[in-house]
């Protein structure tokens, strides 16, 4: 192709544009695939012609056109169905999301888990897992917990041993969300969400841990302060996530398409 035909440069940034929307529209409705594609290219290359009338090299109108036209993922929101048509997707088309939420949420465990540690340090063993007013263990139990520590109190034993299992299954967790978050780029894309719900699921998800882990830190300090911090460590991360996925789903939901 040449510029002289209209047609643009091939292999230029028009061409290089078509490319990355072409693959970007492959898991949405084939036919608006199509149009989007025709219309994008149509409009790409009227706007290069433009430029070039009014003196630009081929190569330049074409990075402009494109650069006018605006990111790729501000245009295939178009091809996302609406959240009317959510009930007719087949199943499998929740599979993909629903395990990319589940590696998300244990990974933010496993790093709740390092909180853990961190404020266990810093605040002693009991305001992570020291247990609350009116907890009494047996005898037999407070020698079981008393001894891998030697000097501590039950209580204190206790607070020790329940410290190291918060930190621990939560770290395994998180190691376990790793895994899920590789099997989710490895799953294909049976088909394309509405835009935005995905992340406002994530969000609503981790409100729900922040408020129902909010609650428990602070039943456990209004009692002394015993054991808030395992629960404090959870509201730390589910919040801030909470947060972000809910700008990631309100600025999907606001995309469109440049003109």
């Amino acid at each position: 192709m040449s510029a002289e035909n209209g047609a643009g440069t091939e292999g230029g940034p028009i061409d290089a544009y078509l490319d990355e929307l072409f693959i970007a529209a492959r898991d949405g409705d084939p036919a608006a695939g199509r149009r989007l594609l025709a219309e994008t290219e149509a409009h790409l290359r009227e706007c290069a012609a433009r430029l070039r009338g009014q003196g630009m090299s081929p190569e330049d109108a074409e990075r402009e056109a494109v650069h006018r036209f605006g990111p790729v993922d501000t245009v295939t929101p178009v091809l996302r169905p609406s959240l009317h048509d959510v009930a007719r997707l087949p199943l499998r088309a929740f599979l993909r999301p629903v395990v990319g939420l589940a590696a998300i949420g244990a990974i933010a465990v496993g790093v709740s888990g390092a909180i853990s540690e961190l404020f266990g340090r810093i605040w002693g063993a009991g305001f992570v897992a020291g247990d609350l007013p009116g907890v009494a263990y047996t005898a037999a139990r407070c020698a079981v917990l008393q001894a891998p520590y030697p000097g501590l109190d039950c209580a204190q034993a206790a607070a020790e041993h329940h410290w190291g299992e918060v930190v621990e299954y939560r770290v395994v967790l998180g190691v376990l969300g790793l895994v899920l978050l590789l099997v989710w780029r490895l799953l294909p894309r049976e088909a394309v969400l509405p835009a935005g719900l995905a992340p406002a699921l994530a969000a609503a998800a981790f409100l729900l841990a922040a408020a129902a882990t909010g609650v428990q830190a602070l039943n456990a300090a209004v009692q002394g302060w015993q054991g808030t911090g395992a629960w404090l460590s959870a509201v730390v991360v589910a919040l801030p996530l909470a947060g972000v996925f809910a700008v990631a789903a309100l600025r999907r939901m606001r995309m469109k398409p440049s003109s």
